[in-house]
């Protein structure tokens, strides 16, 4: 091996061990995250945390009904300036059988893309009707998120909370 093949393989190797120590470097508490719930009876958008699951408890009235919002905002607008799509949530079934996977630690039992189809539900805002994911109501809902703003003209980007 020449000398100037020899630095090669040295400053490749240094740029590979950098790279590596740079990925692997610990981060801190990094907390990513949540997303949007809306809660049914207060009628209003709230930031949960990113392990929340619909239905849960929301921010006032009734118990059991905070379901996750699908959240869009213009990337001119200001940031409080938030435009909910639609909403969704799980049957008891779901909700029971995610709980029970969490406390163990495991995945959900028996989750296939068909199962989870069927117990997963989706409503416009207004009016509030439940109709299951893989219905062709559910389907045109989620399809028919995005959008412009009226005001800017760009396309709605989808937001979580900071």
């Amino acid at each position: 091996m020449t000398r100037a093949d020899a630095i090669k393989v040295g400053v490749g190797a240094t740029a590979l061990a950098a790279a590596a120590v740079i990925w692997l470097w610990p981060r801190g508490a990094y907390d990513p995250p949540g997303s949007y719930f809306y809660d049914l009876s207060e009628k209003k958008l709230y930031a949960a945390p990113r392990n929340a699951f619909a239905p849960e408890d929301g921010i006032g009235g009734e118990s059991g009904d905070g379901v996750e919002a699908i959240v869009f905002k213009c990337p001119q607008c200001p940031a409080d300036r938030l435009e909910t799509m639609y909403l969704r949530t799980h049957t008891p079934e779901y909700k029971r059988r995610h709980e029970e996977a969490r406390r163990a630690g495991t995945a959900v039992e028996g989750l296939t893309r068909e199962w989870e189809s069927e117990h997963t539900l989706i409503s416009r805002v207004d009016p509030i009707a439940w109709h299951k994911a893989s219905s062709d109501e559910a389907i045109k809902i989620g399809s028919s998120r995005g959008g412009r703003c009226p005001e800017h003209g760009l396309a709605l980007k989808p937001c979580r909370p900071s």
